[in-house]
């Protein structure tokens, strides 16, 4: 089963509303960019309290490119009742083991890990029996709207999914209709999208393109 989700990377809370109610109709889960300039210079707005006051039928899913995310991870299990998966860096400077553990104590909450494209295989692979799915980043994180970064991020894919099988894989950046077969048939099962939706005359047209490629 491949899913589509939208991914939200913004400065306002009345961006997020608005890229929210584009989609909230027509998929299951939502990824939220919380960017706090510590490990990348962009900032993103993320507010737990002014989402978890958003009635919305979608989940959402967190991807930190934070140095300190046990902290935003605990607010928005707090205050947003439909937080179901957190995603960490693997290129943090902190024991990654221990962070993933911390993680997997909040009831319901999936666990997963996001690896850049220039970070070797070798640095995740024995964190990923604790994990609940992991993140393939097809650009450079930080800002939508760049260009994937091709076979080589194909190729980590690919790997993965031959060792680990059982593990959902996502990849996220750079994403077109046109390139969603290639990720699946190397085996994503979630496609993370941004600007190739929100930056579409119309979105809903956009959603479905993918999901017919």
């Amino acid at each position: 089963m491949i899913e589509l989700i939208p991914s939200i990377l913004v400065e306002s809370q009345e961006e997020f509303e608005r890229r929210l109610r584009l989609v909230d109709a027509h998929v299951k889960t939502v990824h939220v960019d919380v960017l706090d300039g510590t490990m990348f210079p962009q900032m993103s707005w993320y507010d737990e309290r002014a989402v978890g006051a958003i009635e919305t039928p979608v989940v959402f899913e967190l991807h930190l490119m934070v140095e300190n995310p046990l902290p935003i991870i605990k607010q928005w299990k707090d205050q947003v009742k439909n937080l179901k998966r957190a995603i960490i860096h693997i290129e943090l400077d902190r024991p990654i083991s221990t962070l993933i553990e911390n993680i997997k104590q909040w009831d319901k909450l999936e666990t997963g890990l996001a690896i850049n494209p220039e970070t070797p295989i070798e640095e995740i692979k024995h964190h990923l029996a604790m994990l609940d799915g992991l993140l393939v980043m097809g650009v450079h994180p930080g800002k939508s709207g760049q260009s994937f970064l091709g076979e080589s991020v194909l190729q980590k894919i690919r790997e993965l999914h031959h060792h680990y099988p059982q593990l959902p894989i996502s990849c996220d950046g750079g994403i077109t209709p046109l390139l969603a077969p290639s990720l699946i048939s190397a085996g994503c099962s979630r496609l993370i999208v941004a600007s190739n939706i929100f930056n579409a005359e119309d979105p809903l047209a956009a959603i479905k393109r993918f999901v017919l490629s």
